[in-house]
């Protein structure tokens, strides 16, 4: 039996690269948000709708797109994949708010809406908590048995010790990034 050898490949919804780089999936997932900015057209030129029916379409039928399975890929985003991804919201606003978005952060914070990366990275942290650190969850198993008191506190000691990494790339992963940055 021979395994095919390809360059991606497309697994419930998220494409993997043979070098387990991520940008195929930003390109699809652009893609795929970019056709369903059509939608969002089509009803401002109605104007059947008011801005808000708009902003609840846009967070159901765009955003769940640009955020399909984000633990598995957040955390290893280049700059230049997450200000790709970054544009699709800036699209959108521009065409819900009939503006141009220059000044993409205060326009979110106007409207009380996040930033992709802000709400990644939140929902990251929630994810990690509620299913990594929970001694319930399957997904516990990874991490080490957690530290043993020492004869002296810290102020802000983590439960469990970060494994040493030898690349940026698995110290960017999933588990490794939540145990460095998401332990209380």
């Amino acid at each position: 039996m021979t395994i095919e050898r390809v360059h991606s490949y497309r697994l419930l919804g998220v494409t993997i690269d043979n070098n387990l780089k991520w940008c195929s999936h930003v390109d699809s997932v652009c893609a795929k948000a970019s056709s369903r900015l059509h939608f969002l057209k089509i009803l401002k030129r109605c104007s059947l709708s008011a801005t808000d029916d708009i902003v609840v379409f846009y967070n159901s039928a765009v955003r769940p797109v640009l955020e399909y399975a984000y633990p598995a890929w957040h955390t290893s985003l280049t700059e230049e994949q997450s200000s790709q991804i970054e544009l699709i919201q800036k699209r959108a606003f521009g065409i819900i708010f009939s503006s141009n978005c220059l000044d993409y952060e205060n326009f979110c914070y106007i409207y009380n809406l996040d930033t992709l990366e802000a709400r990644r990275t939140e929902l990251c942290r929630s994810f990690f908590t509620s299913n990594v650190l929970n001694e319930n969850s399957c997904l516990h198993y990874l991490f080490p048995p957690p530290r043993v008191d020492a004869p002296y506190s810290f102020r802000c000691q983590k439960k469990f010790e970060p494994p040493t990494t030898r690349t940026s790339r698995f110290s960017n992963s999933f588990i490794i990034y939540g145990a460095k940055n998401y332990q209380t």
